[in-house]
């Protein structure tokens, strides 16, 4: 049965101990049949240096942004769809400030993704 529509669906978390991402991939069939498959994960521990839970949320976002591209370019379709969760409103804040008005660390993650 071909493929109607594929859509790239990310997901980012962290916490003080590690942060991760996860890619999925949601296909929509001619006859309405769904389904959806993991297409790729990926995972750091936290750095031993203590370093704020928004910033490793930040980090994530960077993990998952580099994770969609290259799942993106391994399976070489054409996605109709590409959305990209996260919990931290803190880090979305940060991801729609321009770069260059964000500290060091932040605004090199920013300017990233």
């Amino acid at each position: 049965m071909p493929v109607k529509d594929i859509q790239g669906l990310g997901y980012s978390d962290a916490s003080e101990a590690a942060y991760g991402a996860v890619v999925y991939m949601h296909c929509v069939k001619e006859d309405g049949t769904i389904t959806t498959k993991l297409a790729g994960s990926k995972s750091r521990v936290a750095p031993i240096k203590v370093i704020s839970i928004p910033r490793l949320e930040l980090s994530a976002c960077l993990l998952l942004a580099q994770l969609v591209e290259k799942v993106r370019l391994s399976l070489q379709v054409h996605l109709a769809k590409i959305i990209l969760h996260t919990d931290s409103t803190i880090a979305i804040a940060w991801i729609n400030t321009s770069a260059n008005q964000l500290k060091t660390f932040v605004g090199n993650r920013v300017s990233k993704i």
